[in-house]
């Protein structure tokens, strides 16, 4: 089970996966709105809210949690549709390797929970399930930082408390 301290962590460190894509001009006026915003927010949390499963699956698989193939995928996917969106590519790179990273360290975290108490729950397919979903979602994601670009919006520190009240990682 994840502590409170922990679950702050994650929420402080997804927080600052979103401060890193410089997709978004610092120059122009704060117009953004707080439901587009949202939605990037449950969107990133929803993409999280996976990695239960992700790490349960692997976990009885007996697989490692870092996949360098499969991140590399994700990247290139990443990638791939922000240039098609007219997004720069490196900067949804790097916000997508933070996102990796607090995966990651988020099935680490559930990993080390059950070597005292064991999961009672069965975890959805990685391959028939999970991955089609979060390519979708990585789809998602890509598509709305486009659309908050397109729209001159941008995020900050003042929307840190609506990304807290929409990342809801157990």
């Amino acid at each position: 089970m994840v502590s409170k301290l922990e679950k702050v962590i994650i929420r402080i460190t997804v927080f600052c996966v979103v401060g890193l894509f410089p997709v978004i001009p610092l120059n122009k006026a704060i117009n953004a709105h707080n439901s587009d915003i949202e939605e990037l927010f449950l969107l990133i949390n929803e993409r999280l809210s996976y990695m239960e499963h992700v790490a349960l699956y692997k976990e009885r698989t007996n697989s490692p949690t870092e996949d360098i193939e499969r991140e590399a995928v994700v990247l290139m996917d990443a990638v791939e549709t922000a240039n098609e969106l007219g997004l720069f590519g490196p900067s949804i790179e790097s916000f997508f390797k933070a996102q990796i990273s607090v995966a990651k360290a988020i099935q680490y975290r559930y990993r080390a929970d059950w070597q005292s108490e064991s999961p009672s729950f069965v975890p959805l397919n990685l391959q028939e399930t999970i991955r089609p979903k979060l390519t979708q979602i990585g789809k998602s994601i890509v598509d709305k930082i486009a659309t908050l670009y397109s729209n001159g919006e941008q995020i900050n520190e003042e929307h840190r408390d609506l990304f807290h009240n929409s990342i809801d990682i157990e």
